[in-house]
């Protein structure tokens, strides 16, 4: 690395210089802060100051954590923190201090900030202050557009790191007050960091002056001056509370003497040397934007006072702190805490007091809050993101205590009501809902379900009767009824248990359902004036789906009801609220208290749903006492559940990201029966738990000690990777909850701006099929110079193209452009390029409007579908992988396998005659001699095989004759892969060849040829009818993450067949290997792996899927199929020469020599004569003469260039008679997908390469998109995963036409082998202005 320049600048009398505002967006963040504390030590002190140049390439540095956390508690480095420099004393030289150096004429640069640097806790030298120095870089902070922030000062810099860092000092000088006003500050960090110092409590520092802290009144006065109302019975105890000492406050309120300078002075030299070896991971991003800087302000403008609250104090003299209204969907980020003990303000009084420096995610500006009574104790730190429910005063100030106002900690994580009332017995269990998702099927959980759909129909019905009831009883029995038979339950008995409720369900529906002449039936809110008189006016919704971000909560409410409530005076108002209905037994005590509090959530997520503030008060109705109680939501009640909430949701974020769950409960008389039992203590003892800590005793020891080093290293390593995919699949859901913050709609996972097709004969209640309502959904079009918020008159349906990575069978949120989110949620029954069908259980409504004009708000509203990556699937990973670990035979025998990597066994005796099995594969003509040894292999495996299919070599008729051999020895059989698409391609095959089985999976997920053959099609009315059916039937086919169906809770088969093998993810691949007691894995990891969006996850290993892990460990158990039966000779050199070194073989001569054949003769283009010439099967038209180069647009890149020349071969290859059908052109990347899909004007298949693996055409055409002079280009793009290339290179069977830049793509080393081997059989073509007319391609932007 380049040594550093010191450049000195005089800093005497500036001149502050104007703000712009920026045309383009740019990213607004630490810039901010260095900014800010640039100014105030400049103002600070008259002193010069220098301005070090950083070299541009600076070089890596090994190891760029001086300060690395116990491996056992490290945080992920997903999110880690930056160094955030603290001044130099005045024995430093004069350079240690960095002022913004301001330039007009150079170009100004934005950062981003490399992972992995932290700086150690240090203590300034004012003795009333303990700073951690932790980075304020968040990856939020850099995601704030320049628009969003008008007026806000930036500090730009040429330099591998900001210019404007400023080491700034904290208070040099002992002030009295500061004895008063102890205070511990938490500079900002990314929430990771601020979990592992806020939430961890890693630092705890002795008191030295008790006699001050106790002058404060927290060690015994506390309740002397604040007024708590302890009568709550959801006031929560104080998380952070007094350790053995009592001098010692866990939590971090810290009491210090003096400081050591030296140490500081020592400190601060580090963090100098720390920047130099981080510079590397600093990298820059130009920018166009031309802001001017504010060189300086008024000093006295800029001082910050630490007299009283230097977090107020420095607030209150910046420009960003001038107030202004927050929206209600604005969300905060916690820029620094600080704990007062003696506040000389009236804001809390004479109590302890966390004050929060805010800022504004949204529109940038700061606030402080504070927090008061009970707040006191949030475990709120740096980095981490709130929501302030309240109103912030003039001068940007909210006082948060007991009596007004909530803070909600990390709103973006969605809890359940359920979740949150359930947590107050044990947090650990409720982590373990949240992260987990089993197979377990109770009677009594199902009775209760029943129950509920019972109790809603008769709400729904007009005026329903002891025999509608009854009636309705045995219909839901038959919904249920595949539950019915997990459950092992008898019908007769549960249609008795359902009917013998249905008196007391008639008598509460006759009591407060509103008729002539009846009375209102009583319910005690617990109001001084009495019961209030209670009839329900109309149903709403049942089942309602009900988010708020805002809060932080989501739900599913019984029902939504409209009430009359009337009062003994006689007055009486009409409202909304919720109703919960409880079919158990527990009706008091705790059970009570969960039930209340889960109603009161309720409220809360009606209120946001329906847009009011009036629902404080709700319904519950226990069937078992017969008795409903009236909920009313007041705030002493609200405050406890609401810190519930927070600790909960602190928790799940520790679980995912530092996979540290709470602390066992350490009750054996609860824990014992705890359904969770066995994964507890599996956790508690992988993440260093002892039996002591467990509290169980022996129990805990006889549960976990099979548990070895290694096996608990293997849980632990693929637990974390399953957090980080989660992790980054989560972002998707954070975009549906923000969505009037500023984002892109690039997503693939997501389709906006859409309409109702109005084209269908659309009506409210869409099309009723199945027991459910399907709509139909447009892109929207556009009037020009009219944007899509606009609601003047019923939006147009267009032609727009739906492009996007949505699949039938999908999960989709439902929300509108306006604002609405989660409105509902429904399953993707059909989809084209130019419309799409969703299914709802329940007709589509906006909640809070006018249902008279219902279906005209629906036409007129611009809707939005997200796919829903909703945790369940990463819970079923989890549940896959702490299965693996259990004490049963099953789980064993697969850890040997998978975990320790024992050899698999094999029959070693000849082949005998008798056995059918073997003759028949002996004897199949249909069989090449690599097939049947596969098969062979397959029948001879005593614990797994695994079968490596190369393209084209006939995998799936591998399998179908597999499966027949296995069947004649009368073997069950599970076929599982993790796509619908492989499975039904499989069972088509089977079913022609008349082999009898049985699809599971959702109805709108399965292929129409074989949806006869799922159960709900069979026509199985009884538990006897599915217990015979599943007995008899020797095939079963599932995917991968549909294992958990009821049909399945019960059935165990002999061998487990996964196609797909080398795509699918190792926790992922558990689950079916779970249900059988031999495995067979197909697939081939030479193409692409499991697809993993988490870079850290993948670079661990989550990308290597179980068959790559088995294959590297024991080669002897790959049978492998190598002669191919879908390129010619000349298409198959390619792959053969570049991935797998010869092995592979044509089929037959027919194959080798075949060639497309052109139907019709015409005139054909001079230029496309050479291209389309079918004896040549292997095109390389180099675009390097062409004005070809890319084009990027945000973050996407395409090649318009490109796409005209695909366009027009596409053209002429149908001219010359090629169908369409048998035409494919593919592409690394889904923007010139549409780019190509806009200009190639025929009917043809377009996708992205990794859409096609599995799937072959007889022309193929691949568009390389990569062309430009930087010499990095695609190395680490797309194009540098040999696996896709391997992929595009074998999906023609005739023809294969590649277009692209020789001289850009030579820099991939593959790819430079790859056009050195066209070059050799003479397929590169060299196209010039000359050769072709290149027309001017007009971009179309969705």
């Amino acid at each position: 690395m380049a040594p550093r320049k010191r450049v000195s600048s005089s800093s005497s009398t500036r001149k502050p210089s104007q703000n712009h505002q920026t045309s383009q967006p740019s990213k607004f963040g630490i810039q901010h802060f260095f900014e800010r504390h640039s100014q105030a030590a400049a103002a600070a002190s008259s002193s010069s100051t220098a301005n070090p140049s950083i070299p541009s390439n600076p070089k890596p540095d090994s190891n760029p954590n001086p300060n690395p956390s116990p491996p056992q508690r490290s945080p992920p480095p997903a999110d880690p923190p930056l160094p955030f420099p603290a001044s130099a004393s005045n024995g430093e030289e004069s350079s240690s201090q960095i002022t913004p150096e301001i330039s007009k004429s150079v170009p100004l640069k934005r950062f981003k900030f490399s992972p992995g640097m932290l700086i150690k806790q240090s203590q300034d030298e004012g003795g009333d202050e303990v700073t951690w120095k932790i980075s304020p870089v968040n990856v939020r902070l850099q995601s704030l557009t320049a628009k969003q922030l008008p007026g806000i000062t930036r500090i730009f810099s040429e330099a591998t790191r900001p210019n404007g860092s400023t080491f700034h000092p904290c208070s040099q000088k002992q002030d009295p007050s500061c004895s008063v006003g102890k205070l511990e500050k938490w500079l900002s960090s990314p929430a990771t960091m601020a979990l592992d110092k806020s939430l961890t409590i890693s630092r705890r520092v002795s008191i030295q002056e008790s006699e001050v802290c106790n002058s404060c009144g927290i060690n015994g006065d506390l309740k002397n001056d604040v007024s708590l109302d302890f009568q709550s019975p959801f006031r929560t105890p104080p998380s952070m509370s007094y350790g053995p000492n009592e001098n010692e406050l866990i939590g971090g309120v810290v009491c210090t003497g003096a400081s050591d300078q030296l140490g500081l002075r020592q400190h601060r030299k580090a963090l100098l040397e720390l920047l130099d070896q981080v510079e590397d991971a600093i990298m820059e991003e130009p920018t166009t934007n031309d802001l001017t800087l504010h060189k300086n302000r008024d000093a006295t403008c800029e001082k910050i006072h630490v007299d009283h609250d230097p977090i107020e104090s420095s607030f209150r003299d910046t420009a960003l702190g001038k107030p202004c209204g927050a929206s209600h969907d604005d969300t905060f980020l916690v820029l620094e805490v600080s704990e007062k003990h003696r506040s000389m303000d009236s804001s809390c009084g004479r109590s302890p007091s966390k004050v929060l420096r805010l800022l504004n995610e949204q529109t940038g500006q700061e606030r402080i809050v504070h927090l008061c009574d009970e707040w006191f104790y949030s475990l709120i730190g740096p980095g981490d993101t709130i929501n302030v429910i309240g109103e912030f005063d003039d001068q940007g100030k909210c006082v948060v205590n007991h009596n007004k106002n909530l803070v909600i900690v990390h709103p973006d994580i969605l809890v359940s009501g359920t979740r949150v009332a359930s947590s107050f017995t044990c947090p650990r269990r409720a982590v373990l809902d949240e992260r987990l998702k089993s197979a377990e099927h109770s009677t009594s959980a199902l009775i209760g379900t029943m129950l509920h759909q019972i109790f809603q129909a008769g709400l729904l019905k007009d005026s329903p009767s002891r025999h509608f009831l009854e009636e309705y009883a045995g219909t839901v029995l038959q919904k249920n009824i595949e539950s019915l038979y997990a459950c092992g339950a008898n019908e007769r008995d549960t249609y008795s248990t359902l009917v013998d409720a249905v008196p007391k369900i008639l008598n509460w529906l006759t009591c407060f359902r509103e008729a002539k002449g009846s009375k209102s039936a009583s319910v005690d809110f617990g109001s001084s004036d009495g019961p209030k008189g209670v009839s329900i006016t109309e149903v709403i919704d049942i089942e309602e789906m009900a988010w708020a971000p805002r809060y932080g909560l989501k739900g599913i409410i019984d029902a939504s009801v409209r009430v009359n409530i009337s009062s003994s005076s006689g007055s009486s108002h009409e409202t909304i609220m919720p109703l919960e209905f409880k079919t158990g037994k527990g009706t008091s005590g705790q059970s009570a208290m969960e039930h209340s509090a889960q109603v009161i959530l309720y409220t809360l997520l009606m209120s946001e749903r329906y847009l009011t503030k009036d629902i404080d008060s709700g319904l519950l109705y226990y069937l078992h006492t017969d008795q409903t109680r009236g909920i009313k939501t007041q705030q002493s009640n609200l405050v406890g559940i609401i810190m519930r909430r927070n600790e909960l949701a602190t928790d799940i974020l520790k679980a995912s990201t530092m996979q540290n769950l709470p602390p066992m409960l350490q009750n054996p008389a609860i824990c014992k029966s705890c359904r969770h039992l066995n994964i507890c203590t599996l956790y508690h003892k992988a993440y260093g738990g002892s039996i002591e800590s467990s509290g169980l005793g022996d129990v805990f020891d006889s549960l976990v000690n099979h548990l070895t080093v290694a096996q608990s290293d293997f849980l632990k390593h693929w637990d974390r990777l399953i957090d980080l995919e989660a992790k980054a699949s989560q972002v998707t859901r954070t975009e549906i909850l923000r969505q009037r913050s500023f984002r892109g709609d690039k997503s693939t996972n997501s389709i906006s701006s859409i309409v109702l097709d109005v084209m269908k004969g659309f009506s409210g209640n869409g099309s009723f099929k199945n027991g459910r309502y399907i709509y139909h959904f447009v892109h929207q079009k556009l009037p020009c110079g009219r944007q899509s918020s606009q609601k003047m008159d019923p939006p147009e349906p267009g032609p727009g193209n739906l492009d996007c990575s949505l699949r039938c069978g999908d999960y989709v949120i439902l929300s509108t452009e306006s604002g609405r989110i989660a409105v509902a949620k429904g399953v993707i029954c059909d989809i084209s390029q130019f419309h799409i069908s969703v299914s709802f259980p329940r007709r589509l409504r906006l909640p809070g409007r006018d249902s008279a004009s219902e279906t005209g708000n629906l036409i007129r509203e611009v809707w939005r579908l997200d796919k829903d990556e909703a945790a369940s699937s990463y819970a079923v990973m989890r549940f896959n992988l702490i299965q693996l670990f259990s004490q049963d035979s099953q789980s064993l025998h697969l850890r040997k396998m998978i975990v320790d990597l024992e050899a698999p066994r094999f029959e070693s005796g000849g082949i005998y005659s008798q056995d059918p099995a073997l003759s028949y594969v002996r004897l199949e003509k249909h069989l090449n001699d690599d097939q049947r040894r596969s098969i062979h292999k397959i029948l001879t495996a005593k614990d797994y095989a695994l079968i490596l299919g190369m393209p084209g070599t006939g995998k799936t008729s591998t399998m179908v004759h597999a499966v027949k051999a296995l069947l004649m020895r009368g073997a069950s059989i599970l076929l599982t892969s993790y796509t619908n698409s492989a499975i039904d391609n499989l069972l088509i095959k089977l079913k022609a060849q008349e082999i009898d089985f049985i699809r599971i999976g959702r109805h709108e997920a399965v292929h129409n040829d074989i949806r006869d053959h799922c159960f709900s099609e069979t026509g199985s009315r009884s538990v006897d009818d599915i217990k015979q059916r599943m007995e008899h039937v020797r095939v079963v086919g599932v995917t991968c993450l549909g294992i958990n169906h009821p049909l399945l809770a019960n059935k165990r088969f002999d061998i487990c067949i996964m196609d797909e093998a080398g795509q699918t993810t190792l926790p992922v691949s558990l689950g079916p290997l779970m249900l059988a007691s031999i495995f067979v894995l197909v697939g081939d990891h030479y193409q692409l792996p499991p697809l993993v969006q988490s870079t850290e996850a993948r670079e661990n290993g989550m990308g290597i899927s179980l068959f790559c892990r088995l294959s590297e460990a024991h080669p002897e158990a790959i049978s492998a199929l190598q002669c191919q039966y879908r390129m010619c000779a000349g298409i198959m050199e390619l792959s053969n020469a570049l991935i797998y070194g010869d092995r592979l073989r044509c089929g037959s001569s027919e194959i080798a020599s075949a060639e497309l054949k052109f139907s019709s003769t015409g005139t054909i283009t001079l230029w496309l004569k050479e291209i389309l010439d079918p004896k040549r099967s292997v095109i390389f038209i180099n675009t390097d003469q062409l004005p070809a180069l890319e084009a990027k647009e945000h973050n996407t890149v395409n090649n318009p260039i490109e796409a005209f020349i695909i366009s027009e071969i596409t053209r002429e290859l149908v001219k010359v008679g090629i169908v369409g059908d048998e035409i494919g052109i593919i592409t690394p990347y889904n923007s010139q997908v549409n780019l190509i899909r806009q200009v190639v004007g025929v009917s043809v298949e377009v996708q992205t390469i990794d859409k096609y693996q599995g799937r072959d055409k007889d022309c193929i055409l691949l568009s390389f998109v990569r062309s430009s002079e930087n010499s990095g280009a695609c190395t680490s793009s797309l194009l540098g995963d040999w696996h896709r290339i391997n992929v595009a290179l074998t999906r023609a069977k005739k023809k294969l036409i590649m277009v692209g830049s020789c001289k850009t793509l030579s820099r991939v080393p593959l790819l430079r082998l790859l056009i050195e081997k066209v070059n050799e059989q003479g397929g590169i073509s060299h196209l010039s202005g000359k050769d072709v007319h290149l027309k001017v391609l007009k971009k179309c932007s969705q």
